[in-house]
């Protein structure tokens, strides 16, 4: 008989039989002379790469201790010659940013059951058997590299959220009406200024007595600065957000690349970024819009394409869902691993082996590298 497609349509929706393909129970059929149990042909899964795609802020293995402590010295103001040496004697000590530490996240443990005589049953040569149980061993490490993974986008996200609370206006201990009004209180390094004449908000940076000097002059002085640590901008969805993301984004690497201050959470003045060492990380969905409606239809490519590392996550942890990138000092975010060791228990009634994974871990945000968050508008 001739083939039409038309007439093999139909013989292929008859013969192809949804009720025979991945079902998720087993028929056992006898479809032989000596009426044997027809066998299992071949058993298979599909293989999954589990990767962490923020490897770059992995910290070296920790042999002794937990905890992480940071410490930064400040840069030196230079001062007039004094050919009499007048202060030749006196001590000049170095001043620093307030230390911070980050201690042990705890020990998490993987637990993976072996059992004897188990899944020999379910294979019908040794190899099988020995990717079955390998596969097992492969769900540990798996698991504890998955692990790993979202803790670091926790760390991003809390990195963000820091910097958003250090940017909020909410709390009249930190008001001022206006540029010109007296600092009131005496305020310690760190403490958070905001301003309601100009909407924005300040990092004490060097310690300032009550009533010492307006605002203004704490500004002029060096006493405070002014914090930058987050730009609220539309997510860009076509390709005039598109446009005005790449902007700004070109805008801070440029700043980071330089010195500056008000871009830490300390602050502090910032020596230059190198442009490698500057990683922008973006949630999913963020990078595909860009090249479609940005960068497609540019005729000079290398206007828009960002000018630093991109890495593509699917979130931020728990972190508020309306901040959708984050540009950082690769250097900002570590995650320290303590202890990571396979222990084992044999239950020999049981006949079975238990393999236990621990992991410790000790992430760590630096208060004192290079950091913007970009945010939708409330």
């Amino acid at each position: 008989m001739k083939l039409s497609i038309t007439q093999l349509k139909a013989v292929l929706s008859a013969y192809v039989d949804e009720n025979k393909i991945s079902v998720d129970s087993f028929n056992v059929t006898r479809d032989n002379t000596i009426e044997l149990l027809d066998k299992v042909g071949m058993l298979f899964t599909i293989v999954t790469r589990f990767v962490d795609k923020l490897e770059i802020f992995n910290g070296e293995d920790l042999s002794f201790g937990k905890t992480i402590e940071e410490w930064k010295e400040d840069l030196i103001l230079p001062q007039n010659y004094d050919s009499n040496g007048a202060n030749a004697l006196a001590p000049h000590d170095s001043t620093y940013r307030p230390v911070s530490y980050s201690y042990t996240l705890g020990r998490k443990v993987i637990a993976q059951t072996i059992r004897n005589n188990d899944l020999q049953r379910a294979v019908h040569f040794e190899a099988q058997l020995v990717d079955l149980v390998a596969s097992k061993t492969k769900a540990l490490y798996d698991s504890e590299t998955m692990l790993r993974y979202g803790i670091k986008r926790e760390a991003l996200g809390v990195l963000a959220t820091l910097c958003v609370a250090n940017m909020a206006s909410t709390g009249a201990d930190v008001t001022i009406a206006a540029l010109a009004t007296t600092i009131a209180a005496a305020r310690a390094i760190n403490d958070v200024i905001y301003c309601t004449a100009t909407g924005k908000t300040y990092n004490v940076v060097k310690s300032i007595g009550a009533n010492a000097m307006t605002l203004q002059d704490a500004l002029d002085n060096g006493f405070v600065v002014e914090y930058a640590l987050v730009t609220e901008l539309a997510q860009p969805v076509d390709a005039s957000t598109g446009e005005a993301f790449v902007e700004q984004v070109k805008k801070d690497v440029e700043v980071a690349s330089d010195y500056s201050e008000g871009h830490s959470l300390n602050g502090n003045t910032l020596g230059a970024t190198p442009e490698d060492g500057l990683v922008l990380v973006v949630k999913q969905g963020i990078m595909p819009n860009l090249e479609v409606y940005t960068q497609a239809g540019a005729f000079h490519q290398d206007k828009v394409a960002l000018p630093t590392k991109v890495i593509a996550i699917p979130d931020f942890g728990s972190a508020d869902s309306k901040i959708y990138a984050l540009l950082l000092d690769a250097r900002g975010v570590r995650l320290f691993n303590s202890y990571r060791a396979v222990r084992e228990n044999v239950n020999g009634e049981g006949d079975f082996l238990n393999l236990f994974f621990h992991t410790e871990n000790t992430c760590h945000i630096s208060r004192n590298s290079f950091v913007k968050v970009y945010k939708k508008p409330a």
